[in-house]
């Protein structure tokens, strides 16, 4: 039954498993040898396929002599793996081309350092610090806050060898106050002592006075958003000649010196101003010689002027608010714990590191 189906079905090639039309001595594909359906395959010819690669065979089945044939015939066609023979003149198939070299050997274990024990009394003492490096940052020597400005509650420290203060050049930078200048300031420790130069900026550097302080012709000073400028001692026109016709004004004070005081308005121009031969000159923010009664900055009366010699008295009457004196530019002042500077808009205290 077997033979008849496959000489009508045909045969497949057992090398390369092409299907050859039936009765084909050799497969079209790789010209292995088919077995002819005819003659009766021997016993002596079958090669046992390995028992790994069949299913074990149950005792009860029978396996027709085709079958033997086609198993056979699979198992003579595969490829057998080639056998590596070690040569003696080269390295081994199975080394490697290139030789590794060989680990380092690990270095010796230390040997532990005996150790004196520690007495029970010496355990509970506390170990001195460790010194600060040499790289470590110059220690502070006072600090900075803002009380009033933009930058109102920042603190700066200053160390002992001192810093810039500037809106783009420093240490104290105030790059939004359009006041202040790129270099401003600079302060400095001398002595255990901080001292402030104006760095020829073109709003100054302003120092709050404690109680009272002399000023100069020519001085400027400021309270809350107002600067001032003192002009001194007024010069009287001269008599006319004989015969010649006066200048019509107001009647001279008799015995008194006449001085005067101008507000400085931003960009540098005069703003209003008040001349008197009075003893003192009040200004504020109202019923003063010169009154601003929109500037809530002021107390109702701020400071007061008394001209002496060549010069006058400033006295703060403001309390807490303040008033303030321009330093020379290029020169230097002496501050102490709890003084205030202006820099811009920027009001800052000195305080203790």
């Amino acid at each position: 039954m077997s033979s008849l189906l496959l000489s009508t079905l045909g045969i497949v090639c057992p090398a390369c498993d092409r299907l050859n039309p039936a009765r084909r001595a050799k497969c079209a594909a790789c010209g292995a040898t088919l077995l002819p359906f005819s003659e009766p395959v021997k016993p002596a010819e079958v090669r046992p396929a390995p028992s790994s690669a069949l299913p074990p065979a149950h005792p009860s089945a029978k396996v027709s002599p085709l079958v033997d044939s086609v198993l056979a015939a699979q198992a003579h066609a595969r490829p057998k793996p080639p056998v590596l023979v070690a040569r003696k003149d080269g390295p081994s198939p199975r080394s490697p081309s290139k030789s590794r070299p060989a680990p380092a050997a690990a270095p010796p274990a230390k040997a532990p350092v005996a150790r004196e024990p520690i007495p029970a009394n010496q355990l509970l003492k506390k170990r001195p610090a460790a010194p600060l490096a040499a790289s470590a940052a110059a220690p502070i020597a006072f600090v900075l806050t803002v009380v009033a400005g933009n930058g109102r509650g920042q603190r700066y420290r200053v160390p002992v060898s001192g810093c810039w203060i500037g809106r783009n050049r420093g240490n104290i930078l105030f790059p939004e106050d359009s006041f202040v200048s790129a270099h401003h300031a600079t302060l400095m420790v001398a002595e255990g002592m901080l001292r402030v130069r104006d760095e020829g900026s073109a709003s100054g550097v302003f120092v709050a006075i404690a109680g009272q302080e002399s000023i100069s012709h020519g001085a400027m000073f400021n309270i809350g958003r107002r600067l001032f400028r003192y002009l001194g001692h007024l010069q009287l026109p001269p008599a006319p000649a004989a015969g010649q016709p006066r200048v019509y004004g107001a009647p001279l004070p008799q015995g008194q010196a006449l001085y005067a005081v101008e507000e400085v308005i931003v960009g540098g121009r005069s703003g209003k101003a008040a001349i008197s031969g009075a003893p003192l000159l009040t200004i504020g923010q109202v019923n003063c010689d010169l009154s601003f009664p929109q500037d809530d900055d002021l107390a109702s009366r701020h400071c007061e002027l008394a001209p002496v010699g060549q010069g006058a008295v400033l006295r703060d009457l403001s309390g807490v608010l303040g008033t303030f004196v321009r330093i020379t530019p290029g020169t230097d002042r002496q501050l102490k714990t709890g003084d205030r500077i202006r820099v811009g808009q920027q009001i800052l205290q000195v305080e203790a590191a």
